[in-house]
């Protein structure tokens, strides 16, 4: 068998780990339970947050990683194992004061949710947004007008739409609020703000710290929100089905995401294929 124990995979769920259908491929899993039995660390880079990843994999989060997931596009990192937030980064609340009543003057059709340490936040429950709530955990969703909850601790606002309509959002948002916001695309229906400081790559960083930075770190990624962790990785992986900008920056690109590319990756390694 391989010694795994000089890497550390990260991988974005949607598009990568999971197949087409957001369902698990068999092949993953027995590959990262092989990795992770000869002294691989292996975790999630997502853009979702803690609150639905239970539900999003299907079991216990730390039955599958064995490291601190990267949360929210790097806002934050989780110990499922400890059920603990660590390095967690917040929307400035000025900013969110300013940005709630311009996005609902100019952007009154797009359904939004904001992601807070224990609460998903909501004023509708329908649309894309409502198709989006039975994900997260029990309890968690709060419904409501947005003003009448507390702004200090958002780590991100999501909005749903149109490709068309989340461009001209994306836009104008840049033009009002400039380097105050980050922006950033996770799927073609789906646009997010946060901390300008967010991204997978400062998620990367983080991870390095709590686990130790002398491990050559995979990071695997197939949208747009992946972009900065495949460039801040040792080896950057994508699916065969990525866009075209993250092949083009990728070491790699292996088979489509419905045949298992994690499975591929770590073939390659204890073949001897991948290289940093």
């Amino acid at each position: 068998m391989t010694d795994f124990s000089r890497y550390m995979i990260a991988t974005d769920l949607d598009g990568t780990f999971f197949g087409p259908d957001g369902k698990f491929v068999e092949r993953n899993l027995a590959a990262v339970e092989r990795f992770k039995a000869w002294g691989g660390l292996f975790t999630l880079a997502t853009g979702r947050v803690n609150l639905n990843i239970r539900n999003a994999i299907g079991c216990r989060p730390e039955k599958l990683i064995n490291a601190p997931a990267v949360m929210s596009n790097g806002g934050y990192l989780y110990d499922f194992t400890s059920n603990q937030a660590l390095e967690e980064e917040w929307m400035n609340e000025g900013d969110v004061r300013e940005l709630v009543p311009f996005f609902k003057q100019h952007f009154p059709d797009l359904g939004f949710r904001v992601s807070t340490p224990d609460s998903l936040l909501v004023e509708t429950d329908t649309g894309m947004i409502g198709r989006d709530l039975p994900r997260y955990d029990v309890g968690v969703v709060k419904k409501g007008p947005i003003e009448s909850f507390p702004m200090n601790d958002w780590y991100k606002i999501v909005f749903r739409g149109e490709p068309d309509r989340l461009q001209e959002l994306r836009l104008a948002v840049m033009d009002h609020f400039g380097q105050r916001l980050g922006i950033t695309a996770s799927g073609t229906h789906i646009l997010e703000l946060q901390p300008p400081t967010c991204n997978k790559a400062r998620g990367l960083e983080k991870l390095r710290r709590v686990c130790g930075g002398d491990r050559i770190l995979i990071a695997c990624g197939d949208f747009e929100n992946d972009i900065e962790m495949l460039q801040a990785a040792d080896i950057a992986i994508c699916p065969e089905n990525a866009i075209p900008r993250v092949k083009e920056i990728c070491h790699y690109t292996l088979c489509h995401c419905k045949d298992g590319l994690i499975g591929d990756v770590i073939e390659g390694l204890e073949r001897g294929d991948l290289q940093a």
